[in-house]
């Protein structure tokens, strides 16, 4: 523990702060009780200002418990039950005629509830302390409340979690009311779910108290407390990632595509601390944005102009009622020759995150080293195609020996790695067909292929109708979707799967067809349709020699 020395004129000092979890469990959910004790230089002094930062990565999350206004809160009915995040205690000193007529250390009770946040901020807390009844013969004591934005903010130690409780009462029914100490305990647990979140990075954690006083509201007395975070070991870290690159208009060579990634986590394991990721050599950098890519001096004040923006990043937290998006810019953040990546996200996160970008004999590959440890269900950046975006592609995206693997190296805040390769999805490419058509003796056999793109859109309709030089016979198609044999009704000429769902491939062994009287069978052309999940109907005709087994 280290307390800094108060500036002279200092008249509320710290003298005790502590922050102590249930449990240090890493990654759990305990009560977690933020304790101070105040020392006045007289009876005449009170606690004007206390602001607390937390340890990173110590959390709560106030979509766990109901919202309440603070006109409720201060209403008779007050806030509802399912809004309490916590208790409080705090002690006074209630002043008449000091010291001929004072208590001291009068104990309060009270709650803390979850607060509706106002403008930009992420959460507030709200405290309705109700006083016991006095002695005699001083007055009763009404109802104190008081409230505080709590923000995620970058400090030396990471981006940790602050509240000031701002402007706390000096009098009260007429007293003096000066506090000596506050103990809030905060819920593991509220009324929607777990509240306070343990660091899910081990080791000690600071945090820091800082108070002033009314009569000297510019000199502070801070001091700063630690508590410990163990069992990393026992945190899982399992996440998958997605992605998909290309339009239909942006699949050939030399083409910009679009590039959009996503990271998926679960929340309740360690939180993610870097992420590399390495594009297929079949993507490479447009030189052609690198003239619009952010100065250093606008990238150090996060300052950059609207023509180096080129993309959007979205998380989705349990922290948070909805997604939250904001831009990516293309910046020199760092002295390297290539720029990086400046993702801002806006209030009520308000957060900058940096990346570096290197060209590698693997291919581009971009880092963010350094995200906060936060709870995060899904990470998204998609890059914008055209002139403005920041890849082109060397390969065909629909060639099928174009390589579209991505390599992912994830680290946690507990240490854990996650190493694995993911295919990007291509929903720009069409999907394909192929037919072959044997003779035996006087009866032909139809075996039809057709198949969704690879990592394109899925199918949704298919539709193979045979040459007039065929007809059905007396035998039903046979027909897979995905390997699962389908039942179909006769057909004379042209054969439609029902599919219930989306297909990647339906395969179709249509035999014992019959030759149309006056028509040759020799080269055919089968006239394919194939609808995919972008509604698109893709339209083929397939010309088709017969052989002979």
């Amino acid at each position: 523990m280290l307390a800094f020395p108060a500036a002279a004129g200092a008249t509320v000092t710290v003298d005790q702060f502590s922050v102590t979890p249930a449990s240090s469990q890493a990654g759990s959910h305990p009560n977690v009780t933020i304790y101070q004790h105040l020392v006045p230089s007289s009876s005449d002094e009170d606690v004007k200002d206390t602001f607390v930062r937390l340890g990173p990565g110590l959390l709560g999350n106030p979509q766990a418990a109901a919202l309440c206004t603070g006109a409720q809160l201060r209403s008779n009915a007050g806030c509802p039950a399912s809004a309490q995040v916590g208790t409080v205690h705090v002690t006074a000193n209630i002043h008449v005629l000091p010291p001929l007529l004072s208590v001291s250390n009068f104990g309060i009770d009270g709650k803390v509830y979850n607060l509706r946040p106002t403008g930009s901020e992420p959460a507030r807390l709200g405290l309705k302390l109700t006083p016991a009844a006095l002695p005699s013969p001083l007055p009763p004591l009404g109802a104190v409340y008081l409230e505080s934005p709590a923000y995620l903010r970058k400090g030396a130690d990471g981006i940790g979690l602050e509240s000031t409780f701002s402007d706390q009462p000096q009098t009260q029914s007429g007293l003096n009311i000066q506090i000596t100490s506050v103990a809030l305990t905060f819920f593991g647990r509220a009324s929607r779910g777990t509240f306070m979140r343990m660091p899910t990075a081990c080791g000690p954690k600071s945090a820091l108290a800082r108070v002033n006083s009314w009569l000297a509201p510019t000199t502070f007395s801070a001091r700063t407390t630690s508590f410990n975070v163990t069992g990393c070991d026992r945190l899982g870290f399992t996440p998958t990632a997605s992605g998909s690159i290309g339009s239909p208009s942006t699949i050939k060579k030399r083409s910009l595509p679009p590039l959009t990634t996503t990271l998926h986590f679960n929340p309740e394991q360690a939180a993610l601390k870097s992420a590399q990721v390495t594009l297929p050599p079949s993507v490479g950098p447009n030189v052609g944005v690198l003239s619009n890519a952010c100065p250093r001096v606008q990238a150090d004040a996060s300052a950059c102009p609207a023509s180096s923006r080129v993309g959007t990043a979205t998380i989705v937290s349990p922290l948070q009622s909805r997604p939250v998006s904001g831009p990516v810019y293309l910046a020199f953040n760092t002295n390297a020759s290539l720029p990086g990546l400046i993702v801002i996200l806006p209030p009520p996160v308000d957060l900058r995150v940096d990346g570096v970008i290197e060209a590698t004999t693997s291919g581009l590959r971009n880092t963010f080293a350094s995200n906060p440890d936060l709870p995060l269900t899904s990470f998204t950046l998609a890059f914008n195609g055209g002139a403005n975006g920041p890849l082109v592609l060397s390969k065909d995206l629909c060639d099928p020996k174009t390589a579209l693997g991505v390599d992912v190296l994830l680290t946690a805040h507990s240490g854990k790695t996650s190493h694995f390769k993911q295919e990007l999805a291509t929903p720009g490419c069409d999907p394909v067909a192929s037919v072959k058509v044997t003779r035996h003796k006087r009866r032909y056999t139809v075996s039809a292929l057709l198949t969704a793109a690879r990592r394109g859109p899925s199918l949704t309709g298919a539709r193979l109708k045979l040459p007039k030089a065929l007809r059905a016979g007396k035998r039903r198609a046979r027909v897979r979707i995905d390997g699962k044999l389908v039942r179909m009704g006769k057909a004379r000429r042209t054969l439609k799967p029902r599919l219930t769902s989306s297909a990647r491939r339906i395969r179709i062994v249509w035999s014992g067809l019959i030759r149309t009287h006056g028509h040759r069978a020799k080269n055919l052309t089968f006239p394919v349709t194939l609808k995919d999940a972008r509604g698109k109907k893709t339209a083929l005709k397939l010309r088709v020699s017969v052989t002979t087994p």
